[in-house]
C-alpha cells in the first residue's frame, strides 16, 4: 500500500510548481491488469453495485461488506481514501455512500475533487440549475483536478438524485501555488484568511514519509521541501476544517469524506486535524486494497478490491497549456495521433468537431466522448497563418 500511496503523492508532487500545474498529458493512465467495465449509464452502475459485496479487513480479520457498514453506521465522519485514477476505488466509495444513505438520510458528502471557492457551482448543479458540462466548466474541474470525471460521475449523480449535500473540501489552487513558492508568508492577509487559522506542522512520522517522496522527485532543496510539506498540511487542514464546519452547522448529520489515501493513512493528516478539533468525534478511516498491501495501523478498514477500469478514451498524445489566448500545444508525444497528422508545438486548438474551444475543460469534455480509432476534426490557429488550419485526427 505504501507504493500505491507513494504513486498518489508523486502525481500530486508536480502540482506544487506552476509550470507543471499548467500542463497535462492527454494519455491514458490505466490500472495494471484492470478489468474493463462497460458502465454506459447510472442504471448500469447501480445494477453492478447491487451485487458488489467485497470482503473487508478490520483488525486483521475479514468481515462482510454488510457487517462493515453496520460497524461504521454510527460514525460521525467516515474518511474514505482513494487512488485518484482507480475506478474500483470510486465504485467502493459510491457503494459506501449508497449503503449509509439508505440507513440515514442525514448524510453529506465531502469531496477533495472540488475546491471550496466553487461551492455555489456545486449547489447549482445539485439543485438542477446547471448541467454537468456547466458544473465542470464553472468549477474549472479539468484545469484544477484533471482526472477522468467518468470515474466520479456515479457518485455525483447518486448525490444529486438523492438530494445529498456535496461539500467542496479542497483549498484553492491559487493559494497552494503561492505556498509552494514562498510558504504561508507568500499569502496576503485576505488570502491567508481563506485557510484555517491553525495549520500545525506534520508530525515526525508524516514528515518522514513526505520527505521520502520529495527526495525522489524534487531533490534536496530544503526551502522547497518545507514549502512542499506546508502545501500538504494546507490540504489536510483545509479539508478537516470544512468537514468540521459542516458538522457544526448541521448537528446530527454524518459526513462521508472522499480524499486521496495519503491524507488519511496512519492517522496523520485529516484524521489528526479532526481529532484535535474534536477529541470526542466518532470517526473511521477506510481505504481500498488487498491484504498484502496493508501495514499495521494504516487505517481502520480495508475494502478488498481488484483493479477495475472504464473503457479507454481516444488520445491525442499532446501536452496542453491553458493560456490567456486559449489552449496551446506545448509538446507532442512521438508517433502520437497529433504528430502523425502534422500538429505542431505552439498550435492553438480553437475548434473540435465544429465546436469552439477556449479552455481545457471544453476539449477534455469533448475528448472523453470518443474511443480510440475514432476520428475528430480539429481547427488550429498557427502563428504566421491568417486562417485556421483543419485536421482530421484518428485518436489513439
Amino acid at each position: 500500500m505504501f507504493q500505491k500511496v507513494h504513486r498518489l503523492f508523486s502525481k500530486r508532487v508536480h502540482q506544487y510548481f506552476p509550470v507543471l500545474l499548467s500542463m497535462l498529458w492527454l494519455l491514458s493512465i490505466n490500472a495494471v491488469n484492470a478489468a474493463t467495465l462497460e458502465h454506459k449509464d447510472q442504471q448500469a452502475v447501480l445494477k453492478w453495485l447491487q451485487q458488489y459485496q467485497p470482503n473487508v479487513l478490520h483488525a486483521k480479520k475479514s468481515t462482510t461488506f454488510s457487517n462493515f457498514i453496520n460497524q461504521i453506521a454510527n460514525k460521525e465522519v467516515i474518511l474514505v481514501g482513494e487512488i485518484h485514477d482507480r475506478y474500483d476505488h470510486h465504485l467502493t466509495q459510491c457503494a459506501i455512500l449508497k449503503s449509509l444513505h439508505e440507513r440515514n438520510p442525514k448524510v453529506a458528502l465531502g469531496v477533495e475533487w472540488f475546491q471550496q471557492s466553487f461551492q455555489p457551482v456545486i449547489d447549482d448543479y445539485l439543485a438542477g440549475n446547471i448541467d454537468e458540462a456547466t458544473l465542470l466548466s464553472r468549477s474549472e474541474y479539468y484545469e484544477r483536478w484533471r482526472y477522468d470525471y467518468r470515474m466520479l460521475r456515479p457518485i455525483m449523480q447518486y448525490a444529486k438524485a438523492n438530494h445529498i449535500p456535496v461539500i467542496a473540501l479542497n483549498a484553492p489552487m491559487e493559494l497552494t501555488q503561492k505556498i509552494s513558492k514562498g510558504g504561508l508568508a507568500a499569502l496576503s492577509p485576505s488570502e491567508r484568511a481563506q485557510l484555517p487559522q491553525m495549520i500545525a506542522p506534520a508530525n515526525e512520522a508524516y514528515r518522514s514519509r513526505l520527505k521520502q517522496i520529495f527526495a525522489q522527485h524534487m531533490g534536496s532543496d530544503k526551502a522547497k521541501l518545507e514549502n512542499f510539506l506546508m502545501v500538504q498540511r494546507v490540504w489536510d487542514a483545509t479539508m478537516a476544517h470544512n468537514i468540521s464546519r459542516f458538522l457544526k452547522q448541521h448537528p446530527g448529520w454524518q459526513m462521508i469524506a472522499l480524499t486521496g489515501s495519503g491524507h488519511i493513512i496512519h492517522g496523520n493528516g485529516i484524521p489528526q486535524d479532526l481529532a484535535q478539533q474534536n477529541p470526542n468525534l466518532k470517526m473511521a478511516t477506510v481505504i481500498s486494497g488487498t491484504a498484502g498491501d496493508v501495514q499495521a495501523g494504516m487505517v481502520n478498514y480495508v475494502v478488498q478490491t481488484q483493479p477495475l477500469d472504464l473503457p479507454a478514451t481516444g488520445k491525442l498524445g499532446v501536452m496542453l497549456d491553458q493560456t490567456p489566448t486559449g489552449v496551446v500545444i506545448k509538446a507532442l508525444m512521438p508517433k502520437s495521433a497529433a504528430m502523425q497528422v502534422g500538429l505542431q508545438k505552439q498550435d492553438r486548438i480553437v475548434g473540435l468537431n465544429n465546436q469552439n474551444i477556449q479552455n481545457l475543460s471544453q476539449i477534455l469534455q469533448q475528448l472523453s466522448q470518443f474511443a480510440p480509432k475514432e476520428v475528430i476534426n480539429l481547427e488550429i490557429a498557427r502563428t504566421g497563418q491568417s486562417k485556421p488550419l483543419r485536421y482530421r485526427v484518428t485518436l489513439q
